[in-house]
């Protein structure tokens, strides 16, 4: 158990230092620790005081509302086991979740794209590594939640799930095996405190994805909650929380995934004894069937043993036939195909420039005056007639590196 030892003791230990000193507790402290009767005595008393003076009382009925939110939330608390923690770097927390290849993988935007801006965003793909999830900013620079398919080995035009609504942030998306049911975190009025975890899942009749339903407790909490991923293949699931953690850092809960939502009974689980379940504060709380967790602990064992795939390096993504997708100029067999391609990746960056130059005098020609309209009118003409041909050409070219590569592989298997 060398490995689970690392993920119990930090967020237990973390979850104890966060406890105020008495007589300095303030409305936050009591909400944080889902003592909401004292909170909402504090409050009450802020907003007769405000009151007298004549003072707003904006943010002390907000906090209201938040805190009846949560109660509502806490009282339907999903009965969750969690077998193991781990308090880690925000910035790795994708790291500590160990997927199996039926469940797809996690990346950074950074890594994904290969960019620098990456604003915190990840990426899910997945399985057949055809589709994937992401978080970007919109035109205001709000993240939101696009998708994308990988087709002809480029990838579509990024298509924004604008049906989610909200209008604040959103990241952190992982879709189930079953390509519907899609999970996120996202801030707004629907959360009770920073980043919550949503679910929402694919109507394939009107081809859009549901309104999305916030978790709840224990998921959930007054703090920042980020990604939810479930490995149905291992039947384990991870959740990530920054809730009584320092700054930068973040806990990565494992649990077993239920079949079925169960919430604890609240005629049996007074507030009092359900607050600590539902921040989860001692996980070793949760554990109601000791078989199922050891055989999950194993499960988790096996998981963080197994060796870690080497990541391939890719350059780019060529399609060659329904089985196998090039990444890299060594993948051709063909040397003929290999220096055609390696030719025609030059040519493709060049097209990508001249498709922004031509953009950039279409975005010029929509706010000229009538003379300069004029004069941009030709010349967008002209490069753009170019434009289509050269397209056209790499298209060709494109296809005849494929068959030149499919044939080279068909002759050679032959003679062996």
């Amino acid at each position: 158990m060398r490995h689970l030892k690392k993920y119990l003791f930090p967020a237990f230990l973390a979850s104890c230092l966060a406890v105020p000193a008495q007589g300095q507790q303030t409305v936050d402290d009591y909400m944080n620790r889902y003592q909401f009767d004292e909170a909402e005595r504090l409050l009450n008393q802020d907003i007769k005081k405000l009151t007298r003076r004549r003072k707003p009382t904006t943010t002390e009925e907000e906090k209201l509302q938040q805190l009846r939110k949560m109660r509502s939330m806490m009282r339907a608390t999903e009965r969750l086991t969690v077998i193991d923690s781990l308090v880690v770097d925000k910035k790795t927390f994708l790291d500590h979740i160990r997927l199996s290849e039926e469940s797809g993988t996690l990346h950074t935007y950074a890594a994904f794209f290969n960019r620098t801006d990456s604003n915190g965003c990840t990426v899910y793909r997945s399985e057949l590594g055809n589709k994937i999830y992401f978080a970007q900013p919109d035109e205001q620079q709000i993240l939101r939640l696009y998708t994308s398919d990988l087709v002809g080995g480029k990838w579509t035009t990024p298509h924004e799930l604008d049906e989610l609504g909200g209008d604040e942030a959103q990241n952190y998306p992982f879709m189930m095996s079953d390509g519907v049911t899609l999970y996120y975190a996202a801030q707004g009025n629907e959360s009770i405190g920073g980043y919550d975890i949503f679910v929402t899942r694919y109507d394939m009749d009107e081809k859009k994805f549901l309104y999305p339903e916030n978790m709840g407790m224990p998921y959930n909490s007054p703090a920042n909650d980020y990604m939810l991923a479930i490995d149905e293949f291992n039947n384990l699931g991870w959740f990530v929380s920054d809730r009584n953690q320092p700054a930068d850092k973040v806990c990565v809960y494992v649990f077993i995934p239920n079949e079925i939502r169960k919430v604890y009974d609240t005629n049996i689980y007074p507030p009092e004894d359900l607050a600590p379940l539902a921040l989860l504060n001692r996980i070793a709380e949760t554990w109601g069937d000791q078989g199922a967790v050891q055989e999950a602990r194993q499960r988790l064992q096996a998981v963080l043993n197994a060796p870690k795939k080497e990541i391939k390096k890719k350059d780019f993504e060529f399609v060659i036939d329904d089985r196998d997708t090039y990444t890299t100029l060594k993948d051709f067999r063909c040397a003929e195909a290999r220096n055609r391609m390696a030719a025609w990746l030059k040519n493709q960056k060049q097209l990508n420039l001249n498709g922004q130059h031509l953009q950039t005098l279409r975005d010029r020609y929509a706010t000229a005056n009538e003379g300069q309209r004029q004069a941009l009118s030709g010349q967008i003409l002209q490069i753009e007639a170019q434009h289509e041909k050269d397209k056209a050409a790499m298209k060709a070219e494109e296809k005849r590196i494929r068959n030149m590569e499919i044939t080279y592989r068909t002759q050679n298997t032959k003679k062996q």
